[in-house]
């Protein structure tokens, strides 16, 4: 007798929505996935391949990192005990959800994986409405947070996907309102790099965790996050994390790039932010497009005259590839979202931009 092998499958993920990516012919401009356009020097990109050449890869790897800890500790100021890493943030958000309890709180429109994962766990998930401006207002907690089972308020700041940051004030207000209700928070610094203020050693920001990601800076291929967290909790993650979760490649790669090329990446880091506001112009002078001030290394842009859709089609279609956020929360209606290129990228995309809204306005 035949079995149907989805009656093993839980019922809530039957009809689940994941993260989807599509794919880039080659040849197309990618401006939909917020990675930094420029690649490493070939000078570090030999010296990498040496090192990679000189690994066992018939051992397993350090299982704690602990090379890999020195270096993030020294760079970043943070004592080696407290630093979790992952394979991306989300490894790290898994853990997390999974060695917590009570819900998931966040501010929406966001970073979508905090659903994904909380629901992958079974983890209730409550997500409340930021402003229509896409700012943050933490007196709103209160009432979100009463009669909640105490768990994890996630604030990500800068956004994602709106590139809006948070006043350092504001998201200390509701971390104190998120403890008066039992609640730790979690601040996202993915985006971090390109807004320049951090709740690392704040004062008031003692018992907040803070997660960060080396992929935006340019180093999306490694796939590495870190959670900042006191040392009783990154014991008891240590506890949940799957053994060897860092490769060899991984770590060596990350340790040489740390304590040799990382001035090199903020140096990028800050030409970006230059191109970011050189292409906020562009699109602010273009009939049709509202962009979104941002301070990370995208722009949310909401279009007129044409639906977001049409306009990603016909951007595709002239070879740049963007992200259509248009539903992907009620707030984000009409919205497209497009990281920032180089200089050549942006003036291809500023082109096809004024092309594609040119025709129906």
């Amino acid at each position: 007798m035949a079995h149907d092998p989805m009656e093993w499958i839980r019922d809530d993920l039957k009809n689940a929505r994941g993260y989807s990516v599509l794919h880039a012919p080659e040849g197309t401009i990618k401006l939909d996935a917020m990675e930094n356009p420029f690649g490493l020097p070939d000078s570090v990109r030999k010296r990498l391949a040496e090192e990679m050449s000189e690994l066992s890869l018939n051992r397993y790897p350090d299982a704690q990192a602990k090379d890999l800890r020195d270096a993030a500790s020294g760079i970043f100021g943070v004592p080696s005990g407290r630093l979790f890493f992952g394979n991306g943030s989300d490894e790290i958000l898994l853990n997390l959800f999974l060695a917590t309890k009570g819900t998931i709180v966040t501010p929406e429109p966001t970073f979508s994986m905090y659903r994904i994962i909380a629901k992958s766990v079974e983890r209730k998930f409550r997500g409340f409405p930021l402003n229509p401006d896409y700012s943050f207002d933490p007196d709103s907690l209160s009432t979100v947070l009463s009669g909640e089972k105490p768990g994890i308020l996630v604030l990500a700041s800068p956004n994602n996907p709106t590139g809006v940051a948070y006043p350092m004030e504001k998201m200390l207000q509701a971390a104190k309102i998120a403890r008066q209700f039992g609640f730790v928070t979690l601040l996202d610094e993915a985006y971090y790099p390109f807004h320049g203020e951090t709740s690392l050693n704040a004062p008031g920001a003692e018992d907040v965790l803070v997660l960060r990601t080396f992929s935006k800076m340019g180093l999306a291929g490694l796939r590495l996050g870190f959670l900042v967290a006191p040392e009783e909790l990154v014991s008891l993650l240590d506890v949940l994390r799957l053994p060897y979760n860092m490769d060899s490649m991984t770590q060596r790669a990350a340790v040489i790039l740390l304590k040799e090329v990382y001035p090199l990446l903020e140096k990028q880091v800050q030409e970006i932010r230059r191109l970011r506001e050189e292409l906020y112009s562009g699109m602010a002078s273009i009939d049709g497009i509202s962009p979104v001030a941002s301070r990370a290394n995208f722009i949310l842009f909401r279009v007129r005259g044409i639906s977001p859709s049409d306009l990603f089609l016909k951007l595709f279609h002239k070879g740049v590839l963007v992200r259509d956020v248009s539903d992907h929360h009620p707030l984000l209606e009409g919205t497209l979202r497009v990281t920032v290129g180089t200089e050549e990228e942006n003036r291809i995309f500023l082109n096809a931009l004024r092309e594609g809204v040119a025709r129906d306005t």
